[in-house]
């Protein structure tokens, strides 16, 4: 079994391949969220022979263009709530905190839950409709500001 874990920033990966044991295969490096990029990850993983897991935090939208791509090439994902993490972490007693760190740490707990990770589901759907809301909502939002700043002036006028 392999754990591959992800640590997801804004356009960029840190990405960290581990075997039971903590033995290392492939030490962390940074994917750029490019088709390419994850192409590349998606080699990666096909070149092993074993079964291997994704593991990454759910990072609100940042991950999406990753775990999107990884799902339709047939590869399993799952993503772990980023407060489970934080409490998986802090068994540690160093807290060092960068993104190389975070990507071990993650492969780590893939390897430690491995028969508890749960698959990931793409809401695609919920997602589109409620980013629909979302900017509707802030239109709405700005016209009534700009009405009361208008009222206001009239007012002062």
């Amino acid at each position: 079994m392999i754990s591959v874990g992800i640590d997801v920033s804004k356009g960029k990966s840190t990405v960290c391949v581990m075997k039971p044991g903590g033995e290392v295969l492939e030490p962390p490096f940074e994917m750029l969220h490019t088709m390419e990029g994850i192409l590349s990850l998606v080699r990666l993983i096909g070149s092993y022979t074993e079964e291997v897991r994704v593991v990454l935090e759910d990072t609100g939208h940042y991950h999406l263009p990753v775990v999107s791509l990884l799902v339709e090439k047939g590869i399993f994902v799952s993503t772990v709530n980023d407060l489970r993490m934080k409490k998986y972490c802090s068994q540690d007693i160093r807290r060092a905190k960068t993104d190389r760190i975070d990507s071990i740490h993650i492969a780590s707990y893939g390897l430690t839950y491995w028969n508890r990770l749960t698959p990931f589901l793409p809401p695609i759907d919920v997602y589109r409709e409620l980013k629909l809301l979302a900017r509707q909502y802030y239109q709405t939002v700005s016209i009534l500001v700009k009405a009361k700043v208008n009222l206001s002036n009239l007012l002062d006028q």
